[in-house]
């Protein structure tokens, strides 16, 4: 079990850009990161490969990422105001992939964004420069 989750706020603001860029679609990434004893560090954004992005979902192929990557969280975006909470289809994505989830709703700034575990319950976690 994880105690904190710390995200660096420059891989932060670019997952935000992502979407604000691919909006009105969404948009998919993955945030690097390391382990130091109970707590996750994500320190940087990954676009996969060939990754696709229509106004309904977003999805990306695992084939296309190395084994080395270090990914420790997903990203997406959900186009619609409001806020950012995981669909059906979310859910049993997180589920696959573990770890934890961040969704972004628009407009895309940094209160915009909520983090997950891999059952989708809401977490907390801390920008950090």
């Amino acid at each position: 079990m994880f105690s904190m989750l710390y995200v660096k706020r420059k891989a932060l603001e670019s997952a935000l850009q992502g979407a604000k860029e691919t909006y009105p679609d969404e948009f998919i990434g993955l945030l690097r990161g390391e382990d130091k004893e109970k707590d996750t560090f994500l320190t940087e954004l990954i676009i996969a490969p060939l990754s696709s992005y229509d106004e309904d979902s977003s999805s990306y192929s695992p084939y296309f990422i190395p084994s080395n990557t270090m990914e420790k969280a997903t990203f997406h975006s959900h186009p619609s105001p409001g806020p950012a909470k995981p669909s059906r289809a979310d859910r049993h994505f997180f589920a696959r992939f573990g770890c934890f989830h961040f969704i972004a709703s628009y407009p895309f700034g940094l209160g915009d964004v909520n983090a997950f575990d891999e059952k989708g319950k809401q977490i907390e976690f801390a920008i950090v420069d």
